[in-house]
């Protein structure tokens, strides 16, 4: 039974009782008229009402506690509230657009006199095993609301993206696992649906292997499963290959919820950087589509194998489902707000990204997707509404010295590589007005088999491979001029 220590904030209502039973009709007029108002609520909000009342044998209680114990690791976990006799229940989502966790309201009346309790919640209802309002076209059509803030029926396209998992790509060195972490008896099916499939097929047409865990199979298990079978798959992988795992889940605060399962960032960490004895490849990319991205951060960072992480929101936010406001930039997308501004931002730059462009006819995709992700806050509707700031790292091993010690010796290099084959003049005409171009087919020039030789005896191919290695995994094309005016300066110069 619920105990008063997850009940966060109860309230109790003092207005005089009924004269007679409520039906639903005077019920919902109740709550409108005199509880709505004292709830003084100050954001946007949904309400539904329970079209029958609750009687106390029924079993009502939150998807999950307020905070979830550090002990509960599957959900749903409910925890019933003491039930007297028939209540009318009104559910209030206090975000509509957000996934979960965030605030919503559980409001429960009493048929016989009308006074009503409230309690704070962070997840939807769950009535005799049953989530409540969850189905997207029930949720969304305006008749089902008893009070809203909202103008109407909010229409959510559907995602054409299509996925071909387990294709290998040009490029078997980068792989990527797609997870899809929804769970029958959560909201927004089909929304995380989108986010997955719209990634997986964007990370395919770049030229990567992908793997996707859906929800018949999504679980911290299988992806720890994977983890092993993708860290031991040999001669696919040997020391500096590039690993991404994009995770779209609800979450709480340091917590995924994965197929209903705990997912910790302790956990997560652990699995992508010591997955028993088998081998960790040294550039992880971590992408999550889920609440309180910030808080992931500490232990996903603790280890030097995981070269970035982006996430959808900071510390303390929930993450945003699909916003569609007058100054969204993307009103036709679907899915993840954070996930949709992602690909529309990748698909611009293939688009008018010279840079981005060339580095995906190469294979080197990292390099689109980091322009991509750098620039996606842009199409990002929750980041210009003010409801979200995604929360980023990467390795920087120094930046931004170590990086100008390495620009300078690359510049150099390049430099006396090109007098050597007496085409330099040439070059510089060629790229004058496109430096970053330059830079980008001098680091794909050092990363293809085929080395290219040192024009000198001051140079060392070993160090090249080193330096060039790691520029390109960092913000380079901020270096573009720096490495040009290197490029183009006289020795001593």
């Amino acid at each position: 039974m619920r105990t008063a220590v997850l009940c966060v904030a109860l309230l109790v209502g003092g207005m005089g009782a009924v004269a007679s039973p409520l039906d639903a009709e005077r019920a919902e007029a109740r709550f409108a008229e005199l509880i709505l108002p004292e709830l003084g609520i100050d954001s946007e909000f949904v309400a539904f009402l329970h079209p029958v009342p609750i009687a106390a044998g029924d079993e009502l209680a939150p998807y999950a506690p307020t905070p979830i114990p550090d002990e509960v690791n599957r959900l749903p976990h409910l925890i019933p509230y003491d039930l007297d006799g028939p209540e009318w229940f009104v559910w209030i989502d206090l975000d509509p657009y957000a996934r979960y966790a965030h605030d919503t309201l559980f409001v429960l009346i009493d048929a016989s006199d009308g006074t009503y309790v409230v309690h704070r919640e962070s997840w939807w209802p769950v009535l005799n095993g049953t989530s409540l309002w969850v189905d997207e076209d029930d949720y969304w059509r305006g008749e089902s609301w008893i009070a809203s803030s909202l103008p109407g029926g909010i229409p959510h396209g559907v995602s054409s993206a299509v996925c071909e998992p387990e294709v290998p790509g040009s490029d078997f060195f980068d792989w990527a696992l797609v997870v899809d972490g929804w769970s029958p008896g959560e909201p927004d099916e089909a929304g995380f649906a989108a986010d997955a499939a719209g990634v997986c097929a964007a990370l395919t047409r770049l030229g990567m292997r992908v793997s996707l865990l859906g929800p018949a199979d999504a679980s911290p298990a299988a992806l720890e499963v994977f983890v092993v079978r993708l860290f031991t798959e040999i001669p696919l992988y040997h020391c500096c290959d590039r690993l991404y795992f994009y995770i779209a889940a609800h979450a709480s605060p340091g917590a995924l919820w994965i197929g209903g399962q705990r997912l910790s960032s302790a956990e997560l960490a652990r699995i992508l950087t010591t997955p028993g004895d088998t081998y960790v490849p040294s550039r992880v990319y971590v992408l999550l589509e889920a609440g309180f991205g910030g808080s992931f951060l500490p232990d996903l960072t603790a280890h030097s194998n995981i070269n970035r992480v982006w996430t959808a929101s900071a510390v303390d936010e929930s993450a945003s489902g699909d916003l569609d406001p007058a100054i969204d930039p993307n009103p036709n997308d679907v899915g993840g707000e954070w996930t949709s501004s992602f690909l529309a931002a990748l698909d611009r730059a293939l688009v008018e990204d010279p840079v981005a462009i060339r580095a995906a006819e190469f294979g080197r995709e990292y390099m689109p997707l980091n322009i991509a992700l750098r620039s996606a806050d842009a199409e990002n509707a929750a980041v210009l509404a003010g409801l979200n700031a995604p929360a980023d790292y990467v390795l920087t091993e120094g930046e931004p010295e170590y990086l100008l010690t390495a620009i300078e010796y690359l510049a150099r290099y390049d430099r006396a590589h090109h007098i050597a084959v007496g085409n330099l003049e040439g070059i510089i005409e060629q790229y004058e007005h496109a430096p970053c171009l330059e830079f980008l087919w001098f680091l794909h020039r050092t990363a293809r088999h085929d080395p290219i030789p040192a024009p000198t005896p001051d140079f060392s191919y070993r160090i090249l491979k080193g330096y060039a290695r790691d520029v390109a995994h960092s913000d380079w094309w901020e270096y573009c001029d720096l490495f040009w005016e290197l490029f183009t300066s006289p020795d001593g110069e």
